[in-house]
Parts: structure tokens; C-alpha cells; sequence
């Protein structure tokens, strides 16, 4: 996890995704008819929605799941993503990282991490060739109490859609590694920032 300062200094590169940066922006936006925007900004830090094709629970075992987690973890080291919280559900995902220089990679992450975990899904369920993954969301967070409060959303997922109780149940999210891992302040902030975050979430 980042410390303070670092955090800080990444929230300010994030700045560069607001209005204030549009014409420098147009460089690297790029829109798809029938697909979410993306921007792409260096040294930012970012959270990341995807879905599975119709919310269809494809992800629907624990080998699933864990070989998922294992191929984001996995793609991300290779891309020079840092993996900040994530949490793998049976048909959609949410994690937050911080981008390389080349922030463009994160498109390139995002395809080898759905092609790979598809041809697993699609081994196992002896569907070869199938649709698993629809498409996938990403925002650029521009301030310190959007991180807190994405960091908490994303580790709180599984219990907000009634999977656990508590957030230590679920082996499939970065909660236990956050709590393993972190300073007790860092933490607390986090733990304690439930501000509702605008994320696409209708699972």
C-alpha cells in the first residue's frame, strides 16, 4: 500500500484526469461506440469494474474465483500495476491500482486477464469458445477521500451483496491482506471512509 506522501503524489498526477486537462486529454481518450470511455493517465491511480456477459454467475466455484485472483495478480506484476484492493465475485470484479508510466498497458491488462480467466471458465464448464466477459469500467480517482472511500467500497463488496457477514470471510477480495499489511491508521481511515461511491455495481 502506499504511504502518505506517495498517495499524495499520486492523487495529484490523478488530477490531470479532470476538466482542467480536456484538450490534453483528447491525446488519449478514447471513445467506442456501445463502450465505456476510458481514460489513460500515468502514474494514476485507478478502480476497475468488470462483468461477466448478461451478469451470468460463470465464476461459480472456488477454483474459478481463486485462478482469477491468481491471473490479475499475475498480469498486473508483468504490466507494473500496483494492485492496491481488489474482489473477484461470480459475475463481476472490482480491484484499484496505480499505473505505470504507461498507463495505455491498462487496456492490455484488462484483455489478458479476461482472455486468460475465460478459457479456464470455459475448460471447466466444457464450453469452449464461449462469451464470458462483456466489457469493463474503468474511473481515474482525483482525490485522497474518493481513494478512502473506493478502498473501503471495493474490500465491503462481498458483504454488500450478502455473500459474508464480514469482510474477513470472503478469501477472494485483498481485505485480509489489507489488514495483514497495512499501518493501523491507514486502516482505520479507510475502514471508517463509507461515503457512497458512484461505481457500477448492479449485480
Amino acid at each position: 500500500m502506499v504511504d502518505s506522501e506517495a498517495l499524495l503524489r499520486v492523487i495529484s498526477a490523478s488530477r490531470t484526469c479532470g476538466v482542467h486537462n480536456e484538450q490534453k486529454m483528447t491525446d488519449i481518450y478514447k471513445p467506442h461506440l456501445h463502450t465505456p470511455p476510458h481514460w489513460f493517465v500515468s502514474n494514476a491511480i485507478y478502480i476497475v469494474t468488470g462483468s461477466v456477459i448478461d451478469k451470468k454467475p460463470l465464476l461459480d466455484s472456488d477454483a474459478k474465483l481463486g485462478h482469477f485472483c491468481e491471473t490479475l495478480i499475475e498480469r498486473s506484476k508483468i504490466l507494473n500495476w500496483s494492485l492496491e484492493a481488489w474482489a473477484v465475485m461470480s459475475n463481476h470484479y472490482h480491484f484499484i491500482a496505480r499505473s505505470p508510466e504507461d498507463a495505455l498497458s491498462l487496456k492490455s491488462l484488462i484483455q489478458g486477464v479476461h482472455s486468460i480467466s475465460a478459457k479456464f471458465v470455459n475448460a471447466k464448464d466444457a464450453q469452449p469458445g464461449r462469451k464470458v466477459w462483456h466489457n469493463y469500467w474503468d474511473t481515474c480517482i482525483r482525490t485522497e477521500k474518493s481513494y478512502y472511500a473506493r478502498m473501503n467500497y471495493v474490500m465491503m463488496n462481498p458483504v454488500k451483496h450478502g455473500l459474508v457477514e464480514k469482510p474477513e470471510e470472503y478469501p477472494f477480495s485483498s481485505y485480509r491482506y489489507f489488514i495483514e499489511n497495512t499501518q493501523r491508521d491507514f486502516r482505520q481511515t479507510v475502514l471508517s471512509c463509507k461515503d457512497d461511491a458512484e461505481i457500477e455495481d448492479n449485480y
